[in-house]
């Protein structure tokens, strides 16, 4: 199908109107006239004949495409086709509830700023302007690029089911580009005094929380669901095998991510040493066999520990206690994680069993992440080099 060159008029303002006809053939053979109008912004009478063509050549290409595609014409509205897609892939067992959720929110985010059009007419640079607009409204280059890539990923799928010929996300519209975070780690002084401050406290499910992300590098859903079944006292062992992660504000236990994430970690005779008062205070048995079913961090009831109470709890203590992470900002439950890996590559532990017991899937995630930002690392290399040269 082709249009007209088309006309235009300056209707108020910098708002223009271009006006295109083309022609269809009805089934009796008669040939049809019909136009259609486009509203644009223009600031000259030159810029409105440039968008005039640009217009043009996008109304042809759509044409183009429902010939060469059927399907394209039928292709349902992006936010059902996205939302479709997401519930199937959960029915089939593709994903797991917390994935659904975390893909629904991201979908949501694309349709605040993405026109809900045909998934057949989403073009490249809708989905430019997508990301530049999430960005003005102040989100993190990291929540862009998850929606960016999300919104590809939908788009692959579209283009499988014949809904659209060719990719419109191309090389050249690529997500933006990540800026590196150093992670938020305590120093040795800050971690020594933390330790100093919850040695002062009764054990509680909350200051054995936070020596279970010191002590053994736990991520809070770990902590949090971490059962007395996966807790070897005798040899001094923690083994995580189940976390309780939230889809869509419920909590739903699961087993790691990841293979690497099933591990087995060493802890200290100290930590071990609470975690059996606590098995016999609150459960009333130091056989940890009799506590089966049970969390560390809940109550004999089955009960647990929630996410949001830990988090915030965490940040309020910080924040009375002037615990600040190498970034210079406060602390989260997160830190101590970061802490625990530092700790153990500085006290030279082999960054493959560093690894290992972070759940890290390769030793170069490890050392990416840790081994080029411990300050007090980079330190000790100086001083290292100031003697060597110093040699003669």
């Amino acid at each position: 199908m082709r249009y007209s060159d088309g006309s235009i008029r300056l209707l108020h303002d910098n708002v223009w109107q271009a006006r295109y006809v083309y022609t269809v053939e009805s089934e009796d053979g008669r040939v049809h006239k019909k136009a259609v109008a486009r509203n644009f912004r223009a600031d000259s009478h030159i810029e409105a004949l440039k968008e005039r063509d640009r217009i043009r050549e996008q109304l042809e290409r759509e044409a183009l495409l429902e010939e060469l595609v059927p399907a394209a014409a039928k292709a349902p509205l992006l936010s059902k086709f996205m939302r479709d897609q997401i519930d199937g892939m959960l029915k089939s067992g593709v994903i797991e509830k917390t994935t659904h959720a975390k893909y629904h929110s991201e979908a949501n985010l694309i349709l605040r700023f993405m026109k809900d059009v045909q998934v057949s007419k989403v073009t490249g640079a809708m989905v430019r302007k997508m990301d530049q607009e999430m960005l003005a409204a102040g989100y993190a280059r990291e929540t862009v690029a998850r929606a960016h890539n999300a919104l590809k990923r939908h788009l692959y799928s579209a283009q499988e089911k014949g809904y659209i010929a060719s990719m419109p996300i191309t090389r050249s519209n690529r997500p933006p580009r990540l800026e590196r975070k150093d992670p938020n780690g305590l120093d040795e002084q800050t971690r020594r005094r933390l330790l100093g401050i919850i040695d002062g406290m009764p054990d509680t499910p909350f200051t054995l929380a936070i020596r279970l992300g010191l002590g053994a590098g736990l991520r809070n859903e770990e902590a949090i669901g971490l059962k007395w079944d996966f807790v070897d006292l005798e040899h001094g062992v923690i083994k995580i095998r189940n976390v309780i992660s939230m889809a869509g504000g419920t909590p739903i236990e699961k087993g790691p991510k990841t293979a690497a994430g099933r591990r087995d970690i060493p802890i200290d005779p100290d930590l071990t040493k609470r975690l059996r008062e606590r098995a016999k205070n609150v459960f009333g048995s130091e056989d940890t066999s009799n506590l089966q079913g049970l969390y560390v961090l809940g109550s004999d009831d089955g009960t647990f520990l929630r996410h949001a109470d830990l988090t915030r709890s965490f940040r309020s203590f910080a924040l009375q206690h002037g615990i600040y992470g190498t970034t210079g900002k406060v602390a989260s439950f997160y830190s101590l994680r970061h802490t625990y890996a530092t700790m153990l590559l500085r006290a030279g532990v082999d960054a493959k069993t560093v690894a290992s017991l972070m759940g890290h899937s390769n030793v170069a995630m490890t050392l990416n992440i840790y081994a080029s930002t411990d300050p007090q690392a980079r330190a000790a290399a100086g001083a290292v080099v100031a003697d060597l040269m110093a040699q003669r």
